[in-house]
């Protein structure tokens, strides 16, 4: 017997007394186990106390009186929080994002709409940036072919000479 269908049994004593092929099993088990002969006889206990438990007969109008009470709950009216759609009482993290992104963006469009440019203005603003964006003068980049290849991993001849004569 292995742990899982020890756990069946455990399990199958709850429901019913268990027969003489399954209650030796359990002892051959607990036998070789001694570490869980004390849940055993815990949970032996446990289910024959709540098997001699006194069984107490439902009223007759149980039923009943369990669908007149659904019955009451249904027709209370809703609080008038709940009858708000959800999504409007508690806005969720994507809805929260949206309302933010779209603040942002009538925000940009108001503040661009106030500093419209002029041609001007813009001319004025080529000038002072176009010194900062040179091209690079042709006498850096003759070596630009050799720099590159360093770079790149290439085979070790003396290397492999090496580990070739080592074999």
């Amino acid at each position: 017997m292995n742990e899982n269908q020890f756990e069946e049994l455990l399990a199958l004593r709850w429901k019913r007394r268990l027969n003489e092929a399954e209650q030796m099993q359990v002892d051959a088990w607990l036998a070789s186990h001694p570490a869980e002969r004390a849940r055993w006889e815990a949970e032996v206990s446990t289910s024959r106390a709540c098997h001699e438990l006194p069984t107490t007969p439902a009223p007759s109008n149980f039923m009943a009186r369990v669908w007149q009470q659904i019955d009451q709950e249904e027709r209370r009216p809703a609080p008038v929080a709940a009858r708000w759609p959800g999504w409007l009482r508690w806005p969720s993290l994507a809805q929260q994002f949206a309302v933010l992104a779209l603040i942002c963006t009538l925000t940009a469009m108001l503040l661009h709409q106030r500093r419209a440019r002029t041609p001007a203005q813009l001319a004025r603003s080529v000038e002072q940036v176009a010194p900062l964006a040179r091209v690079p003068d042709l006498a850096l980049l003759k070596d630009f072919e050799a720099i590159s290849r360093l770079s790149q991993p290439g085979a070790d001849l003396e290397l492999l000479a090496a580990f070739e004569q080592t074999r």
